[in-house]
């Protein structure tokens, strides 16, 4: 329901205008460095893995690890996509209001996660946001749906409403269903990090999306990571940070919507009423683990400001930068630790 947009900087081979000139001198140190870097398309999005070269690590094993990462890739989304119909979530959603559909442990863990999410966020998270259908698309037949259609698309959506058994997923009711696009990446992130980190790689970026874990360094530098300006162009930055060891996920509102008389309607939408959520402009989360982050970059648009920073409150290590509604930017306490230049 989101897409995280942070502009790769990877300390730098794509060089921006407009007086980054600590990113440029970045450049040129860093243009010796000898890399891996693999990209392919899963999980309907681009994935790239980047790995420095030197030490232990050569091209050989490094290619050999990037390859173990999108194997896994692959697997997961075999596992928990709800858009292939031969998957356990699919057959959740196919059994609503029929049957309890007994699910791998690891897909099993992940719906629990989600539910306490659900709790933690007060619903601004809620995995059975699929149940709405096609209320919002933001294509070229966009139209603003009834409230009628919106006050019935939400009678769908309840996260309370999962009964997990001892193995199994149940939904009570027929027309509910479960997505999990909201945290199966971050989940995804994580796991690649885990692959490369037991393939002997402890100096690595992998880039789900826009969704970005960092780990080690390249030429003895942190990682760099440009935080979009939510009404800017594409190559205009707000921020730029420097990461190692956690994963840093965006939610805006500027990728995917439509302006109707004035008014922007895009696609995070608040699962609690059926409409955008209209108190961000972005939110950008640093966490140790991907997962978390991702969570919470879409909980904490929902939430809005002031909501958002009691829940980022909860999460040691965990750090998030709100544009809001108006343009004003708000940060939590160690945030300001991120950032460089």
């Amino acid at each position: 329901m989101k897409r995280r947009i942070l502009t790769l900087l990877f300390l730098l081979f794509i060089v921006f205008t407009g007086g980054m000139l600590l990113l440029r001198e970045n450049s040129r140190k860093s243009a010796n460095i000898e890399t891996v870097e693999v990209t392919r398309f899963l999980m309907g999005t681009s994935w790239t893995v980047k790995i420095p070269l030197g030490g232990e690590v050569n091209r050989e094993n490094a290619l050999r690890a990037t390859d173990s990462v999108f194997i896994e890739l692959d697997r997961i989304e075999d596992l928990m996509s709800e858009w292939r119909p031969e998957t356990a979530v699919s057959a959740i959603n196919s059994n609503a209001g029929l049957k309890p559909v007994k699910v791998p442990l690891e897909l099993f863990k992940l719906i629990e996660r989600s539910v306490e999410f659900g709790h933690l966020s007060q619903g601004a998270f809620d995995i059975t946001w699929k149940g709405m259908g096609p209320l919002w698309t933001f294509g070229q037949n966009f139209r603003v749906p009834g409230e009628d259609e919106i006050l019935e698309a939400v009678k769908r959506v309840d996260f309370s409403k999962i009964v997990m058994g001892q193995d199994s997923v149940f939904l009570p009711e027929r027309d509910m269903a479960i997505g999990l696009g909201g945290i199966a990446k971050g989940y995804a992130i994580d796991r690649a990090g885990e692959v490369l980190r037991e393939s002997g790689i402890t100096d690595f970026l992998v880039d789900g999306g826009g969704d970005i874990l960092a780990w080690g360094r390249i030429g003895g530098r942190q990682w760099l990571v440009g935080v979009r300006d939510p009404r800017g162009n594409r190559d205009e930055l707000i921020k730029k940070l420097s990461i190692s060891g956690g994963a840093v996920v965006t939610s805006g509102d500027y990728e995917r919507f439509k302006m109707v008389d004035g008014r922007r309607y895009h696609h995070i939408i608040d699962p609690r009423t059926g409409h955008p959520a209209d108190k961000c402009r972005s939110v950008t989360v640093f966490s140790p683990k991907a997962e978390t982050a991702d969570v919470l970059a879409t909980a904490v648009f929902v939430l809005g400001p002031e909501e958002g920073m009691k829940l980022i409150s909860q999460y040691e290590e965990t750090e998030a930068l709100i544009v809001e509604s108006n343009g004003e930017i708000l940060m939590s306490g160690g945030f300001d630790e991120l950032i460089t230049g």
